[in-house]
């Protein structure tokens, strides 16, 4: 099977890690571009002749720039692949609740960028509450659920995030950090 589904990599806390010690409050990438993604595929026994995977930078997504958005835009435009998901942070994935005002926030998201674009393909953008490497992650179940709507799911920029499918424009991410339909 040839590598139809692409998956970008750009940080947040699906690749976060925190040091160890007492009041650690900073956290690290892995080293090497090394993301989460390759173990969560070989614990999935996902073939790896059927996704290519690619590490375009690793950032927090609230220090995410409008450069950097443009980044991911424009390699789900060159992409050859028509199928795209994209592990990213999730406060500026897509929109978001404002918490000092209760309404949704009108602050850059990537999946409005990507969907200016009018690309005729699938990009699907999920990310996690909990970095990989800790036990209670969401990122394998997360990852998964974004891999089964970029295959099946028609045209469109959409946001996978437990256990919810839905177009970027129609799901909002919560104060508390769920994540739901508007």
């Amino acid at each position: 099977m040839a590598k139809d589904l692409l998956i970008l990599t750009t940080g947040g806390t699906f690749d976060k890690r925190y040091p160890e010690g007492q009041w650690v409050t900073e956290f690290t990438f892995p080293p090497g571009q090394e993301s989460a993604v390759t173990e969560i595929l070989k614990r999935g026994r996902i073939d790896p002749d059927s996704i290519a995977c690619e590490w375009l930078f690793a950032e927090d997504s609230t220090r995410i720039t409008d450069a950097q958005r443009d980044i991911i835009a424009n390699r789900c435009a060159t992409a050859t692949q028509s199928r795209i998901v994209v592990t990213h942070g999730t406060d500026t994935m897509t929109r978001r609740i404002d918490p000092a005002t209760g309404q949704v926030a009108t602050t850059p998201n990537t999946a409005q960028t990507i969907a200016a674009r009018k690309l005729n393909k699938t990009i699907v953008l999920t990310g996690a509450a909990q970095p990989a490497v800790l036990r209670d992650s969401d990122t394998d179940f997360n990852l998964g659920l974004a891999i089964g709507a970029a295959l099946i799911a028609p045209a469109g920029v959409y946001v996978a995030m437990n256990g919810l499918v839905a177009p970027w424009d129609q799901v909002v991410k919560n104060v508390d950090g769920s994540f739901r339909r508007l």
